[in-house]
């Protein structure tokens, strides 16, 4: 899936056709996660909610979100596997949605990632952990952020632009680099600041902000949410 990605979001490499294709698999594959996953929906009303399960259980369900409402849009645009884009109404709607969904997924998948990092760390050799691996993780994760910020990717997030500027003369190897590169920023990201965040809760003083703590992380979800589905505007790109 994550192959996928990074090859969904390289649309100027891939053409439209192989696009949606790459789409449906994408979605076959979610659809699989799902179901390999579902005794997590089933414990999702189960035990205690502490402040790291709410931002775990948050990003889950912001990316299920965003996945749904790309995939739908996507579906609704579809030219080469559905042929809907003549059948459904007012497109203008799955063209923005489409556009916005894409990044807040490609970021909540990769935050997705960093969240499970440790686990995917533990599987590699001995020796592959060593601190050159580290530097250069730091590197590519730094350089990501450069990339995210130069290529006003924000625009996109919110909608502040209606189109995605995108070069179709650049070399498919440097395409994918760079979205790995952007990707790396919001794996490391997540990984550290959780490993930091659980250090943080670990300490006993902090228990006392647990409530403040709560409510804060479910206003701004809430708010993140108004903004992606809520607050854009409805004009084509």
């Amino acid at each position: 899936m994550t192959l996928l990605l990074l090859l969904l979001m390289a649309f100027q490499v891939t053409g439209e056709e192989a696009h949606e294709r790459l789409g449906m698999a994408m979605f076959a594959l979610f659809l699989l996660h799902q179901w390999l996953n579902r005794r997590w929906y089933r414990a999702l009303f189960k035990g205690r909610y502490g402040l790291l399960r709410i931002i775990w259980t948050a990003v889950n369900m912001l990316l299920l979100g965003a996945f749904l409402i790309t995939a739908a849009s996507g579906m609704a645009m579809s030219r080469h596997i559905l042929f809907s884009a003549d059948v459904w109404p007012g497109i203008y709607w799955a063209r923005s949605a489409h556009l916005a969904g894409a990044y807040w997924s490609f970021i909540l998948m990769s935050v997705h990632l960093g969240l499970h990092w440790g686990m995917v760390v533990g599987r590699l050799p001995a020796g592959r952990r060593g601190a050159s691996l580290n530097i250069l993780a730091v590197l590519a994760a730094g350089y990501g952020l450069y990339l995210f910020l130069t290529m006003d990717i924000p625009s996109y997030l919110f909608l502040t632009t209606q189109f995605a500027f995108l070069d179709y003369d650049k070399a498919a190897p440097f395409v994918l680099a760079e979205n790995l590169a952007m990707m790396s920023f919001w794996v490391l990201l997540a990984h550290q600041g959780y490993k930091a965040l659980a250090g943080l809760v670990s300490k006993r003083w902090l228990s006392l902000l647990h409530p403040a703590l709560t409510l804060g992380a479910a206003g701004g979800f809430s708010a993140l949410l108004f903004m992606i589905f809520g607050g854009s505007s409805g004009s084509p790109w």
